[in-house]
């Protein structure tokens, strides 16, 4: 836990970093993936928010890796 703490700080500033990178993510998924079918906005959502919730619990881990 400590490794979080150090990491985001707080819980609502892993919250901001949760909702950035979900946001960046869905961006990115809904430019690239238009054709040549449309996903849905419901997949879209869902798939996003796995990696960015993914992209939160391993950057902590990455960073410490490769600060020793």
């Amino acid at each position: 836990m400590k490794l979080y703490y150090d990491m985001y700080g707080s819980f609502s500033s892993a919250l901001y970093a949760l909702l950035f990178w979900w946001g960046v993510f869905l961006i990115f998924q809904r430019m690239t993936n238009r054709y040549p079918k449309n996903n849905s906005w419901k997949k879209d959502i869902i798939m996003t928010f796995i990696q960015s919730a993914i992209v939160l619990i391993l950057l902590p881990i990455l960073a410490n890796f490769f600060r020793h």
